[in-house]
């Protein structure tokens, strides 16, 4: 039994590796600039669920996997973006607007929307897997963030790490970026890109609760 996991995302790999969940990576080639929604929900919705779709044709072509498509069950797909006085962040694209963004985020708040896709052959009444991903299970995690109230030299050291550039929003709350949160409320691994919490429930509903235990 096999799960992908659709994204290049170092940390959602290492929230899955936590699990001791088997799982292979296999990234999706969608245009994320292809997709526009006002509605942050909407719009990391409709990005997890597109990822999950590329990745399932490409496991159809069996593109780079060999056997193991016939033992693939289930892919799920995530994507995260921010959400500041109304203005959507994905990553920063370079030093400066990270700087720009911690200067305004500083002791104040937002929210951090990761959309779920979870994508899985259903169990037939035969007691087999079906032989196509016409099982979902879709949702929206949200967790608002408030930011501690930071000095110049803090934010420009923080970003001269590296680390803003590569997460949605511009921190790590597994990171640096952790030192800068004062509080969350919500799930805190859906801030790191992937709610385990919705992971467990999702597994449940698609009767793979096996892989997580």
């Amino acid at each position: 039994m096999v799960l992908i996991l659709a994204s290049a995302s170092k940390a959602r790999r290492r929230l899955l590796q936590n699990l001791n969940i088997q799982f292979k990576v296999l990234v999706s080639d969608i245009d994320e600039d292809a997709f526009y929604y006002k509605d942050i929900s909407k719009l990391v919705q409709a990005l997890s669920a597109a990822k999950a779709e590329s990745v399932i044709s490409i496991i159809k072509t069996n593109n780079g996997l060999n056997n193991d498509s016939r033992n693939i069950n289930a892919v799920i797909a995530c994507d995260s973006l921010f959400e500041f006085k109304g203005e959507i962040f994905g990553k920063p694209v370079n030093n400066q607007e990270a700087l720009e963004r911690w200067k305004r985020m500083s002791s104040q708040d937002g929210s951090l929307y990761t959309g779920h896709s979870l994508y899985f052959k259903p169990r037939l009444q035969n007691g087999k897997r079906s032989k196509e991903f016409t099982g979902m299970v879709k949702n929206v995690v949200a967790t608002k963030i408030s930011f501690e109230n930071l000095s110049e030299l803090e934010i420009e050291s923080y970003v001269n790490t590296g680390e803003p550039l590569e997460c949605a929003g511009g921190f790590a709350i597994e990171g640096k970026g952790g030192a800068f949160i004062r509080q969350i409320e919500g799930c805190y691994s859906n801030v790191i890109g992937l709610s385990l919490p919705w992971l467990r429930q999702a597994l449940i509903q698609a009767d793979l609760l096996s892989l997580l235990i």
